[in-house]
């Protein structure tokens, strides 16, 4: 069964979008979201930048600010927009 967010949305392996330019995306997976931080998994984290634009279905828009980083995951503080 998958996990649950904040205000009853499944959100485990939800897919999302990173948003880096105009003209560039990165699929990526969210893994874990909490109100205020966000984990997420894609075949490589090497391209995405410190700050970036996420979209998933789980929760919408976000602004993201990178806290680490590993060859296929990111940990980073989340701000939701709207």
């Amino acid at each position: 069964m998958a996990e649950q967010c904040r205000g009853g949305t499944d959100c485990k392996d939800d897919p999302g979008i990173i948003t880096i330019d105009e003209h560039t995306t990165v699929d990526c997976l969210v893994f874990d979201l909490s109100e205020s931080w966000v984990r997420l998994t894609m075949m490589s984290s090497a391209n995405v930048p410190d700050t970036f634009l996420l979209d998933a279905q789980c929760f919408g828009s976000g602004i993201c600010e990178v806290e680490w980083r590993t060859d296929e995951a990111i940990g980073a503080r989340l701000r939701r927009l709207g």
